[in-house]
Parts: C-alpha cells; sequence; structure tokens
C-alpha cells in the first residue's frame, strides 16, 4: 500500500494496484474529517480514481411494484436522487457514477451547487464524477432525448449529437469538467449492422478523445465493449486507449475475457450491478462466507470483485450502506474461496442485460 501524492478525491485516499487484485494490506475505509477514506487505482494516463463509486439511476423496471406510483409505471424516478446525494455526502462519499439517459445529472448537480455554495464543499477535486453517453434507442423506460437515434444516423451525425450530449452533461451537472465520461454501448442486439456500428463507434470516441484533449475529461471510457470493440477502436487509429471499461459484473456473472483483456492493456475494469440480480438472490455461499469474516453479503461480494481487479460502482439509496459497502479493505478471501466464488457464474447470473461479446 502506498499513500496517494493527491489530495484528489475524498481528502486523503489510499492507493494500490488492481493487477492482481487489491493489495489486501489497504487500510479499512474509515471517516477522516467529513470523507470517507477510499481506494484509488491510478489510471494508465496518472489519474487516481476511486475503487468504489455509488450508482444513481432510479429505474423501475416492473409495474405495479409500488403502490406509491401509477398503476402502469415503468421509468427512471430522478426525485430519488436528490436525497440519496445528500446522504451520500453527509455520509462522506465523494464519487458518483450517471449517465445522460439515467436524467440523474440535474438532481446530482443541484445538491452538489447547495454543497459549493453553503461551504461544505469547497474543491470541485474533492469530488470525483463519472458519467456515460452514447446510448443506442431504448424507449422503453426511457426519454427519446436521452438516448441516440444510432440505427438512422450517420457518423457525422452521431460526431455533433455526442457532443451535444457531453456539452449537456456538464451543464446538468453543474461542473467545468467530468472526471470520467464513457461511451454507454457498443451497439445492441437490434443494431446488426457490424460496419456502421464501428464507424459510429469510432466518431463517439473521437469526441471523447477532443474533449478530453481540451480539458474537459479528465478521462475516458466505454461501458459494455469486448476485447473485439476495443481492438476494433484501436485498428481504428483511436489515438487514446480507453482508460476504463464498465461492464455488469458479479458473482453470479463474469465476462473473465472481458475482464483478462482489459487488466492485460492497462484498462481499468469497472464492475456494475455487483450484487447481481440484488441481495435476495445472492448464492448461499456468499452468506456463508460472510459470516467467516463478520460481513453481510455484500461486502464479501463487493471484496471478491476487487481482487479480481474491478473497481465497483453499486446503487443503495440507505445511508448505512453507503459507508457499510466501503469497508471491504479489511479482509482478504483466499484462493479457494475465490475459486468457490467464481465456479458459481452462470449466463442468467445478472439482469438480462445484452452480453457485450455478442454485439455486432
Amino acid at each position: 500500500m502506498r499513500l496517494s501524492p493527491l489530495l484528489l478525491n475524498f481528502c486523503v485516499l489510499y492507493s494500490s494496484s488492481l493487477v492482481g487484485g487489491v493489495d489486501a494490506t489497504s487500510k479499512s475505509t474509515q471517516q477522516q474529517g467529513e470523507c470517507l477514506v477510499v481506494p484509488t487505482h491510478k489510471l494508465h494516463n496518472g489519474v487516481e480514481m476511486p475503487l468504489l463509486v455509488l450508482g444513481t439511476v432510479q429505474l423501475v423496471t416492473e409495474a405495479g411494484v409500488d403502490p406509491e406510483l401509477p398503476a402502469k409505471f415503468v421509468g427512471i424516478l430522478p426525485e430519488k436522487n436528490y436525497r440519496q446525494i445528500e446522504l451520500a455526502l453527509a455520509s462522506g462519499f465523494r464519487a458518483f457514477d450517471s449517465a445522460f439517459i439515467y436524467r440523474s445529472q440535474p438532481p446530482i448537480g443541484h445538491v452538489l451547487g447547495e454543497w459549493f455554495r453553503t461551504g461544505r464543499l469547497s474543491k470541485r477535486n474533492n469530488i470525483w464524477i463519472t458519467s456515460k453517453i452514447f446510448h443506442p434507442p431504448s424507449p422503453d423506460n426511457t426519454f427519446e432525448i436521452t438516448y441516440m437515434d444510432l440505427p438512422n444516423m450517420t457518423p457525422a451525425q452521431v460526431s455533433k449529437e455526442t457532443k451535444r450530449h457531453f456539452e449537456t452533461s456538464l451543464q446538468e451537472l453543474g461542473v467545468g469538467y467530468i472526471d470520467l465520461m464513457l461511451l454507454h454501448w457498443p451497439s445492441l442486439p437490434s443494431m446488426p449492422n457490424a460496419t456502421m456500428n464501428r464507424q459510429q463507434r469510432l466518431a463517439a470516441w473521437r469526441v471523447l478523445e477532443e474533449k478530453y484533449d481540451a480539458g474537459w475529461a479528465r478521462a475516458i471510457g466505454v461501458s459494455n465493449f469486448s476485447p473485439q470493440h476495443l481492438e476494433q477502436l484501436k485498428e481504428d487509429g483511436a489515438k487514446i486507449v480507453p482508460m476504463v471499461n464498465q461492464i455488469e459484473a458479479s458473482v453470479s456473472l463474469q465476462y473473465p475475457d472481458i475482464r483478462e483483456y482489459c487488466l492485460a492493456n492497462g484498462i481499468l475494469p469497472q464492475a456494475y450491478s455487483p450484487l447481481g440480480q440484488g441481495v435476495a438472490k445472492i448464492p448461499d455461499l456468499v452468506f456463508e462466507l460472510g459470516k467467516k469474516y463478520g460481513k453481510d453479503a455484500g461486502q464479501v461480494s463487493f471484496r471478491y470483485l476487487l481482487q479480481l481487479g474491478y473497481s465497483v460502482t453499486y446503487l443503495t439509496n440507505s445511508e448505512k450502506r453507503m459507508v457499510t459497502n466501503t469497508q471491504v479493505f479489511d479482509f482478504e478471501l483466499t484462493s479457494d474461496e475465490m475459486a468457490q466464488l467464481t465456479a458459481l457464474n452462470r449466463p442468467d447470473g445478472g439482469w438480462g442485460l445484452p452480453n457485450p461479446n455478442e454485439l455486432a
């Protein structure tokens, strides 16, 4: 373990390499002043990124699950983000994951603005903000203005729209730069034209490179990209290797080929949906290991992913969970336990999102 030389994100951060997993000697997460101490990983451009980031997509996927909502409602509830971000900041958490399509950027910007206005936050670089743009059509539960009609767009149109979404994201967040901007999806199963998809990805990536060169993003990356998608970017003349690839990963769902490619090429893999289909469907083995180490199932799940080399972004609205989910750096799973957890991987272990390796 080494002390980070940067007072970059959350007061003082402890930093360790992800190659081969998180350093088992990393100090336990704790309160230091007003901030939680969370380890970071140094991206290949030298930027220190926190290993744990709070997700902000407040999505209702099934009609009728909440009696306080209209009976047929399926969609996003950004009004939940105001309290979520307030609680996170109050508990000392300082890293947030958003996306243009989540509609969580305006609430994040509003709450951060109030903290800056009142002096509870004094420096922009005490906050880490990840966001995502370049989302293919998703009409079921999102607004048309938040995604791109990629099947009907030329690369030039993609470039123009990517710039608009990037700049609108900064405007909604109320900040001058983003810490990490990602391309949200490489394509979807409804987009079989591999040649056009490839051209569109390159057009969007060049916008991120342009904004990075201008200082509007401290780091850039991708989400849900396969090794093939990443290789194509390189072959097509990308100047910058993505710094992060955010993919779905949990005890129950793994894409080891994607993770291994990323780690071998200096790309940080970041896991979203780290609890799979939710706590109710976490395998019994995770709870058994939790009893052994005095941890809950979420903490064991996060530790597993960290030791595989991932950083983690997770969703919670609970102030308690925002803190306890970061208390994962004071124990280490054995190699046998890691192997037992890896054996739980199954194709249907996630939320049913597209497999990146099957996207054109």
